[in-house]
């Protein structure tokens, strides 16, 4: 009795779903912890030497939970689950810049994030991010290096 299996293993789907789900766990986790902890989060953002932050904190304090909260429907979404990936890659983009201008600046200035993630120092941070920039892109990056994927068994068809 010959039972074939029918599943095709698909190697970039699950690297697409993998990826997908833990920046769903991320931003999930930072935007529930910003929001439960807003006049903090404010607080902290307006000690940033960065123009108008001080004036800007309160509506970042919305926006960026917001964001984050946006980016896990897009990441849920089958359909827009790319475009999830790609937009994730552009917010951790620009935390990164946000850390490194608070390095740059020489500053011992308290982490804006919340919850666990607060606990970084600023240089973890940028490893942090740099790990989950690169999660957000490893299944473009895998798409490209290898276009074709080929099952071990097809080589001996």
């Amino acid at each position: 009795m010959d039972i074939k299996c029918k599943t095709k293993f698909d190697f970039k789907e699950l690297l697409l779903l993998l990826s997908a789900s833990l920046l769903i766990l991320l931003w999930g986790y930072a935007a529930f912890s910003k929001l439960a902890d807003y006049g903090r989060f404010v607080a902290q953002m307006q000690l940033a030497p960065v123009p108008l932050m001080n004036h800007l904190a309160p509506v970042f304090g919305i926006v960026i939970p917001v964001t984050e909260l946006a980016l896990i429907g897009l990441l849920f979404s089958e359909r827009f689950r790319k475009t999830g990936l790609w937009l994730s890659f552009l917010l951790l983009l620009s935390f990164t810049v946000y850390i490194s201008i608070m390095l740059l600046s020489g500053l011992r200035l308290p982490c804006t994030c919340g919850g666990l993630i607060s606990k970084l120092g600023w240089r973890q941070h940028l490893i942090f991010n740099a790990s989950f920039m690169l999660i957000s892109l490893l299944p473009f990056l895998w798409s490209r290096i290898f276009p074709k994927v080929y099952s071990p068994r097809s080589i001996y068809k």
